[in-house]
């Protein structure tokens, strides 16, 4: 059911628009307002859950594959690619996402975010590009580097358009558009390296899929939802991107650092250890990681809800569910960290090769790690469905600080098992540091009410 509201579009000039695959809008229009019927958070997290659990899942085939049909090297490659493109696209990006769904006053619509989306990832872009001659890399490398950078290009709009479909509660859509796009660009991306060897081939692959489904099936729904927001047009109105930008900044910021925290290790291993280790660190990393991305998808799902319950004032519900999911998230690690003691290894060479067997402690540590980190995920999506984008920033960055300092000390010391020991505190400081925050958030807005 829909209710048509008239909507003040003064603000939001319709000029500027460029063609391309998103419809145009030639004059300003009323907006019509949907009503958003919210679905049960269980089913909710259903989609997300399918939807982030499938895409892990497709995402840990690609390093499977690396590993038994490549080598170690092969697949340290790979992660230092996206160790180097990861920290610049999630800057850009903004967390546009997030600062979508949790746009319950309706500030900015959708062009804007759009808008902005493809001047942020362009730039990144080109970041990754200048770069390059800098790594005194080989050209395969380089290429590879290259090609995962295009990869989250194109990846940076399924984000922003499934920010969109979250703000109307569609997680089947969101869920659905990510196992297409993992499923089948994967796939072929595996399929293409078992039988030819040559990982810049198989990139190419999966870069080309990615992008037509994109463009297939996120672009369709994301027109669908065009006449409550006002196009799905790029269009460059200063005024409301620099406002939006203003407002995001923040959560770049954040995103950028942690993406940056989570690679120091892996940088710090690349320079005093070898290639060959950072390959065997990031496939054990992987797996465990899987306790993070259901995380994730159930905190996506409860984002909006969050919001509405923050903006309405109902402090006590907003309380109640961020305590359900922090429950949640220990229980999570708790069950992550007990399968690993109790069949770490054999895991390991079941989804790798006995190689990688060997490194049963270092795969309890990032268990750990992974537990600790699903609390703090839940934390940080409550403050960000309370729109405390600053305060994440200095969070964040102590957290930087923290795993730069122990990976220094630790990783030419402990090998791998420093680069664990360095997360793990980490994910101990951050979980410290946003739950203050948080109860201080909630006291103050109860105050208010």
């Amino acid at each position: 059911m829909e209710r048509e509201l008239e909507v003040a579009t003064q603000n939001r000039s319709r000029t500027g628009s460029i063609s391309g695959p998103m419809s145009v809008i030639s004059a300003p229009l009323p907006i019509r307002i949907p009503t958003v019927v919210a679905p049960p958070l269980r089913v909710s997290f259903s989609w997300s859950f399918f939807g982030w659990v499938g895409y892990a899942g497709c995402q840990w085939l690609m390093l499977s594959v690396l590993a038994k049909f490549g080598n170690p090297t092969v697949v340290g490659q790979f992660a230092f690619a996206l160790a180097i493109s990861a920290p610049a696209f999630m800057f850009t990006n903004l967390n546009l996402r997030g600062v979508q769904s949790t746009d319950a006053l309706r500030e900015y619509c959708f062009p804007d975010y759009i808008s902005l989306r493809f001047i942020g990832s362009t730039s990144a872009l080109v970041v990754v590009v200048a770069i390059c001659p800098f790594l005194k890399l080989a050209h395969g490398a380089l290429l590879v580097i290259l090609l995962v950078a295009l990869f989250k290009f194109l990846e940076s709009f399924g984000d922003v358009i499934a920010g969109l479909m979250q703000k109307y509660e569609m997680l089947a859509s969101a869920a659905i558009a990510l196992l297409l796009r993992g499923g089948l660009s994967i796939v072929l991306f595996a399929v293409t390296f078992a039988l030819w060897h040559d990982l810049p081939l198989a990139l190419l692959v999966w870069v080309i899929c990615a992008g037509a489904i994109i463009a297939a099936y996120d672009f369709r729904v994301a027109r669908r939802l065009a006449v409550y927001e006002g196009g799905t047009t790029l269009r460059f109105s200063w005024k409301q991107l620099q406002g939006l930008a203003l407002t995001s900044l923040p959560l770049g910021f954040v995103g950028a650092i942690g993406s940056f925290n989570t690679n120091i290790p892996r940088y710090t291993i690349q320079h005093v250890l070898s290639v060959s280790d950072l390959g065997i660190f990031a496939s054990i990393a992987y797996p465990v990681t899987a306790a993070t991305i259901i995380a994730n998808s159930l905190g996506q799902s409860a984002l909006a809800r969050l919001s509405r319950l923050f903006a309405e004032g109902r402090i006590r519900e907003f309380r109640h569910l961020v305590l359900k999911l922090i429950a949640f998230g220990a229980g999570l690690g708790i069950l992550a960290v007990t399968i690993v003691l109790a069949s770490g290894n054999h895991l390991l060479t079941l989804l790798y090769t006995p190689e990688y067997a060997k490194q049963g402690n270092l795969f309890a540590l990032l268990a750990t790690t992974a537990g600790l980190n699903c609390i703090g995920c839940f934390l940080m999506y409550a403050l960000t469905a309370a729109r405390r984008f600053t305060v994440q920033l200095p969070i964040t960055l102590a957290c930087m600080l923290n795993t730069l300092l122990f990976s220094t000390l630790l990783v030419p010391r402990l090998g791998l098992i420093g680069a664990a020991f360095a997360l793990l505190c980490s994910a101990c400081l951050s979980i410290s540091a946003a739950g203050v925050v948080l109860v201080q958030t909630t006291r103050t807005r109860a105050n208010q009410c």
